[in-house]
């Protein structure tokens, strides 16, 4: 039935096509042969009838309408105004069971876009017109998931998901690096979770916006700032999150710049890493909430389902990990007793045994030993010396037949020779120790202040002439001595600025 059909059938009645009898006695008006006069409807029959066309216009499947969103009223049951370009407007009603079945429909709100499928629907008591909604969606939302899809396929494809570059958690986080909005939910989420779990953990904030186009960069920046100075700052490990919203509230968290941002700063972490440098810090995303999912997470070392799951898997639980050690504690105690307990035991079986009850026996057939050996010994040492007095008489008698200043001279011709080798080897070990000297001395100015500000750098001195090393150390006006490899001069400061620090209660 179409609607102008429908329409029609409000003049003409019912849609049934078939006439009704004939009275069996005319009225006195057709006998009068003037008209007869149809019976007047009731409003309540109207609007019935109003309803059934509605309820029949092209055969009966609900209509999708698209329009802005111009007024609206939550609690509850939803009431809210559609209107168009042109300044039409269409009031509707999405009652409470049907949008809290459907977990995809967004909250509705002032200029937001929407495709809403349902029925018309005149309301008899009111005598109003409504779309009575069944289903809500934002306009322009299949777009975005094509493009979601487009994108997650193409960075799967390129490996950007490969769980074997993830960097591992650490087990004990104490100092975490958070990007998220100033003043957002997420944050305060994040905070009173670790503050609640272990207390002594410390916050870095890095504030970004978190929706809209001009987030995207940002939130890109503060990734790679973050990754590359994380090890330097003593940071475990960093949480990119934001609270929950439609697909375009976190739509920034979907874009590739930010995907980039994550991908390439831990490929950079891992690679200095490699040579040397120190090792890469985690990142940990949670956009939205559970039933959110977005590119960022894809890509992150660990995806949490909420800003407060994030802090989680992060920060142990001091209550638990109290628990966990009295009861190892306990065990413990339990153990050296049952140890104590077995020695007292072993003990008091050798207490019984017949050597340390009587140990002088023990000692009898050591003491017969060392006799025996004491006499062996003086018996070999008279031997000894008997040999050693034969000897000495023949060697007296050679002595005596061999004229004592040949040898003394031959003593002198090798006393000279090995002064002279002598004095080689120590001039040789001397000149070693010069060239030694000279290459350190060498190193040591090449790492010298002059060498440093022959580079380029500059040495900061306060007032008092005291080296400056952090920029928190001084305030605005103060006068700074910048020293250079030629020069120096005298400047005020104009500003400090240093990373802001957020954190529980040490």
């Amino acid at each position: 039935m179409s609607f102008t059909d429908a329409i029609r059938g409000l003049r003409d009645g019912d849609s049934d096509s078939s006439p009704p009898p004939d009275p069996p006695h005319p009225p006195d008006s057709e006998a009068r042969g003037e008209p007869a006069a149809e019976a007047p409807l009731s409003v309540t029959e109207v609007c019935r009838r109003v309803n059934d066309a509605l309820l029949g216009i092209e055969g009966g499947p609900e209509i999708r309408v698209e329009g802005e969103i111009g007024s609206c009223s939550l609690p509850g049951h939803w009431y809210f105004t559609l209107k168009d370009e042109h300044g039409s407007q269409l009031s509707c009603a999405f009652f409470s069971p049907r949008y809290r079945a459907d977990s995809e429909t967004p909250t509705p709100r002032v200029g937001m876009k929407v495709i809403a499928h349902g029925r018309p629907e005149m309301y008899a008591k009111g005598g109003r017109l409504s779309f009575i909604a069944s289903r809500l969606r934002e306009a322009g939302l299949g777009d975005l998931h094509q493009r979601f899809e487009r994108l997650k396929s193409d960075l799967r494809d390129r490996g950007w998901f490969d769980p074997g570059l993830r960097v591992e958690l650490p087990p004990f986080a104490r100092r975490i690096m958070v990007i998220t909005s100033g003043d957002g939910a997420a944050r305060r989420d994040v905070e009173e979770t670790a503050r609640r779990l272990w207390p002594g953990l410390q916050l870095l904030l890095v504030a970004v916006p978190v929706q809209g186009q001009a987030a995207t960069p940002k939130i890109a920046r503060a990734i790679r700032l973050a990754r590359s100075r994380a090890a330097a700052m003593g940071v475990d490990a960093i949480i990119l999150t934001r609270g929950g919203g439609s697909l375009e509230d976190l739509w920034c968290f979907n874009e590739e710049t930010v995907a980039a941002a994550i991908f390439e700063s831990r490929a950079d972490a891992v690679a200095a890493h490699l040579v040397g440098g120190p090792p890469p810090v985690p990142l940990v995303a949670a956009i939205g909430h559970e039933s959110d999912s977005s590119i960022a997470e894809f890509v992150a070392d660990h995806r949490a389902s909420t800003p407060t799951q994030a802090a989680m898997v992060l920060v142990p639980d001091a209550a638990e990990q109290s628990d966990y050690l009295h009861s190892r504690q306990e065990r413990l105690r339990l153990l050296a007793q049952r140890g104590v307990e077995r020695a007292r035991g072993r003990v008091d079986v050798a207490a019984r045994h017949e050597i340390l009850r009587r140990p002088a026996r023990m000692l009898d057939p050591h003491r017969r030993r060392l006799d025996e050996g004491g006499r062996g010994i003086t018996t070999a040492m008279g031997r000894l010396l008997e040999v050693g007095h034969a000897r000495l008489e023949r060697l007296e008698s050679r002595l005596q037949a061999v004229a004592p200043a040949r040898s003394v001279e031959e003593a002198a011709r090798r006393t000279d020779v090995a002064e002279g080798r002598l004095t080689r080897g120590m001039n040789a070990a001397i000149d070693r120790r010069d060239t030694r000297l000279a290459h350190l001395a060498e190193q040591l100015r090449l790492v010298g202040p002059d060498s440093v500000l022959s580079r380029g750098y500059a040495l900061v001195l306060d007032e008092s002439g005291r080296p400056v090393r952090d920029a928190e150390a001084m305030a605005v006006d103060d006068r700074i001595r910048a020293t250079f490899a030629r020069g120096s001069v005298v400047a005020r400061v104009e500003t400090v600025e240093a990373v802001e620090e957020v954190g529980s209660d040490t």
